[in-house]
């Protein structure tokens, strides 16, 4: 639910955001599909963007792109920034998703073993 409103009080932001980029730049195939995945997508845009931000590696982009200089033009960092807690909001829902299933799958072969023995 958190990452739902983050998403829609940072929409402006997110959709301006891509669009400046492919003014300039092509997207990479996979986030070329994401960018039209609107609430769906994001996580793994708002990912693309910190990755540029912080120059690291990007698949299916060539380390020396010039798409990495995207991050530093005008007040792209700033957008990129804003960003940052919806993708760390997606991401602890996710991890928190994966504990459940963890635990889930203790009980069930702990269930399995007692039942067995």
């Amino acid at each position: 639910m958190v990452s739902v409103l983050l998403y829609l009080s940072n929409r402006g932001r997110y959709s301006k955001l891509i669009s400046d980029f492919q003014k300039n730049h092509i997207l990479p195939a996979p986030y070329l599909l994401h960018c039209n995945m609107g609430y769906l997508g994001s996580p793994l845009m708002t990912y693309f963007f910190i990755r540029l931000k912080e120059k690291k590696k990007i698949f299916f982009l060539a380390k020396d792109s010039q798409a990495y200089s995207f991050a530093v033009e005008s007040e792209n960092y700033d957008r990129i920034n804003m960003l940052k807690p919806l993708y760390y909001t997606f991401l602890l829902g996710f991890l928190s998703c994966s504990l459940l299933m963890l635990i889930a799958l203790f009980f069930k072969l702990k269930t399995l073993y007692l039942n067995y023995v």
